[in-house]
C-alpha cells in the first residue's frame, strides 16, 4: 500500500484547469447510460468542446457497438504495453473520440491496483487535448467504478422510474456519498420519464431517503423524456442528437450540456489525479 501510494503521489502534477471530468454511472444495467454518454459527447462537440469518452465498462464494451465502429486497438493493448494511450484513442465517423474497452475479457473486469495506476497515469498524456472526459462506467459498485465516480468533478447517477433501478441507484449513491470528497458534485438523472414532474418526483423521493439515512443529499441533474426516436436511433446505430436536434431526448441532452458548460469551476487543489489518489485510499482503508 505504501509503495503504491508513493507512486500515485508522483503522478500528481499541475492541472489543465479547463479539463472537466464527468463520470456516468448507475446501479442497474439497461437504464440508458451509454446512449446518454454518446449523445452528450456529440452535443458538447456541436457546442465547440473537445470531448473524450473513456469506456470504463472494461470487460463489456458498449461505446463502439453504439457508434457502429470496430476500433483496431483497445484498453487491453494499452495494459499489455503493446500500444500507447494515443494509439488506442479512436475517432468515430461522428468525430467522437473514445478509448475503447473490450468484450468478454475477464482479466479487464478485475484490474489489479498496478493496472488501475497505469491506466490513470496514461490518461495524463492526453488530457491537455480535451475540455471534457466522459467516463462511462459499468453498472454496480465495483471498486474501480466507485474510484472513477469519486475522482470526477461531477458524477451523474442514472436511473429510470423502474423501482429496481431506483433502489439500485440509491445503493450506489449511498456508497459514493459515504466516501465523496468536498470537491465532488453528485447528481441524479432520471431517464425514460413521461414528464418533468415524474422526474422531479422520483428525485425528491430518493433524495429524501438518502438525506434521512446518510445526512447527505444528491443534486437534481434533470430528466430525459421517453422518446421513441431514441429507440430507433439505437437500433440503427445512429446518434439521435445528430439526426434530430428537436426531438424530446435531444432537447433534454442539450439542456444538460449547457449546464455542464456553465457549471461551477473546480479548485486547482482538487484535480482529477489528486482525487483518484484520495478516493482510492479511502475505499481501501474504509
Amino acid at each position: 500500500m505504501k509503495d503504491q501510494a508513493f507512486d500515485l503521489r508522483k503522478l500528481i502534477k499541475e492541472e489543465n484547469n479547463d479539463f472537466q471530468v464527468l463520470t456516468i454511472t448507475s446501479g442497474k444495467g439497461g437504464v440508458g447510460k451509454t446512449s446518454f454518454t454518446v449523445n452528450l459527447a456529440y452535443c458538447l462537440q456541436t457546442l465547440g468542446k473537445r470531448v473524450l469518452i473513456l469506456d470504463a465498462d472494461l470487460a463489456l464494451a458498449n461505446i463502439d457497438i453504439l457508434l457502429d465502429e470496430k476500433p483496431p486497438y483497445n484498453l487491453g493493448h494499452l495494459l499489455t504495453g503493446e500500444k500507447s494511450i494515443n494509439e488506442i484513442i479512436y475517432t468515430s465517423r461522428y468525430g467522437i473520440k473514445f478509448i475503447p474497452a473490450t468484450s468478454g475479457v475477464e482479466e479487464l473486469a478485475n484490474l489489479t491496483k498496478e493496472q488501475q495506476l497505469f491506466l490513470i497515469n496514461s490518461l495524463k498524456d492526453i488530457y491537455y487535448d480535451f475540455d471534457f472526459m466522459l467516463i462511462d462506467t459499468s453498472a454496480g459498485v465495483d471498486e474501480i467504478v466507485i474510484n472513477f465516480c469519486l475522482a470526477a468533478d461531477k458524477t451523474a447517477v442514472i436511473t429510470t422510474p423502474d423501482p429496481t433501478a431506483i433502489a439500485d441507484a440509491y445503493a450506489v449513491s449511498r456508497i459514493i456519498s459515504k466516501h465523496k470528497p468536498e470537491s465532488l458534485e453528485l447528481g441524479l438523472i432520471v431517464n425514460m420519464v413521461s414528464s418533468a414532474e415524474e422526474g422531479e418526483k422520483i428525485y425528491k423521493g430518493m433524495n429524501s431517503i438518502l438525506k434521512r439515512f446518510t445526512g447527505k443529499e444528491i443534486e437534481f441533474y434533470g430528466y430525459l423524456r421517453n422518446d421513441e426516436k431514441l429507440t430507433k436511433s439505437i437500433r440503427d446505430r445512429n446518434i439521435l442528437f445528430k439526426e434530430d436536434k428537436n426531438s424530446k431526448y435531444s432537447k433534454d441532452i442539450h439542456n444538460f450540456a449547457n449546464f455542464l458548460i456553465s457549471g461551477k469551476k473546480k479548485s486547482p487543489e482538487t484535480n482529477f489525479w489528486k482525487r483518484v489518489f484520495n478516493s482510492w485510499i479511502k475505499i481501501k482503508e474504509g
